[in-house]
Formats: C-alpha cells, sequence, structure tokens
C-alpha cells in the first residue's frame, strides 16, 4: 500500500516537472541578445541593416551564448573575413585583367586591394582592443574599416568607370558599420 501511495504521489509531482520544463515562462525565458543588439543598433544607426546584421550574427553558432563584447568579435572577425575576400578578389582582377585593363583601372584595383589590407590590419587590432577593454581605441580602428569600402569605390567613381567590387563593397561597408556599431555599445 506505501509503495502505491508512493507511485501515486510521484506522478504529479513529475507531470508538473515536465509540464515546467517544457512551456519556458517568462521568468525563465532568456532574451535573444542577437536579435535585441541588432534591433539597439539598427534604431541608433540608420546605416545598420537589421536584417543583414541578425542573419550574419547568427550564421556564427557561438553568438547564441555570446554577451555584447562576444557578438562585437564575432561581427568584427565577420567583416574581416568579408574584407579578407574582397582583397583576394582584387588581386584576382589585377592579375587576370592585366592585359585589357587601362592604366586607371589597374590603379583603382590595387588601391582597393591596399585599402582592403588596411581593413583587415584594422579590424584585427579592434579585437585586441576589446579583448584588452580599450573600447576607445577599438571604436576608432572599427571607423577606419568602415572608411575603406567607399575609398575604393571614389576611384572609380572619380574615373566614370563601371566598379567590378561594387557588391563586395556594399557588403563590407555593411558589415563593417554593424562591427563598428556594435563595438560603440562596449564603452
Amino acid at each position: 500500500m506505501l509503495r502505491v501511495a508512493h507511485v501515486l504521489l510521484s506522478f504529479p509531482l513529475l507531470f508538473l516537472l515536465l509540464l515546467c520544463r517544457s512551456s519556458p515562462t517568462a521568468a525563465t525565458a532568456q532574451p535573444d541578445i542577437v536579435d535585441e543588439t541588432c534591433n539597439q543598433t539598427a534604431s541608433d544607426d540608420p546605416n545598420v541593416n537589421y536584417t543583414l546584421c541578425v542573419d550574419s550574427l547568427r550564421s556564427v553558432p557561438r553568438s547564441k551564448h555570446a554577451d555584447l563584447r562576444g557578438l562585437a568579435i564575432i561581427s568584427l572577425r565577420l567583416a574581416k573575413a568579408n574584407a579578407t575576400h574582397a582583397k583576394s578578389l582584387a588581386k584576382a582582377l589585377l592579375k587576370a585583367e592585366k592585359a585589357t585593363m587601362s592604366g586607371y583601372e589597374k590603379s583603382c584595383l590595387e588601391t582597393c586591394r591596399d585599402l582592403y589590407g588596411e581593413a583587415v590590419s584594422s579590424l584585427k587590432s579592434t579585437v585586441r582592443m576589446i579583448k584588452a577593454e580599450r573600447y576607445v581605441d577599438a571604436k576608432v580602428y572599427a571607423s577606419s574599416a568602415v572608411d575603406a569600402p567607399g575609398g575604393c569605390e571614389d576611384g572609380f567613381q572619380e574615373g566614370g568607370i563601371a566598379s567590378p567590387l561594387a557588391e563586395e563593397n556594399d557588403y563590407l561597408f555593411q558589415l563593417a558599420v554593424i562591427a563598428l556599431a556594435i563595438t560603440s555599445r562596449l564603452g
């Protein structure tokens, strides 16, 4: 009889435990830091594309459990990877189009390649500054990376030439702006 009573008493407790674990309440639900951060940065900066911010950060699984500092580092690394890709593309265009491009086009591509290289270096430095909790310096380095795509595009526009790097520059600008906006929230 005692054993039956024990089982009957255990069943409602087990049921309640399962019910509590399967339905999050407002008290136990964790805020989505990616959504929250992207929403705030997009509200503060008209250059931040909310959807791109969310999609790019969520493409890195660690972002789900990151704090603001971690999201800043993730966003900076995403921008750095894109700047590295853009630099490689500029190098490839220089090599592939060497015989058919004008001296001006070559100069523009070389400028872009150099600007992308500087952006990569600035983004690496920004990560180091964040890790050292030097947030003011981090903002300065991140700001310089934001300028690289525009500097690249300026050369082509001044010469009246269509930029072969327009898509890369737009995407790099967007990622760099997101990284700067999140970095700026740190300090």
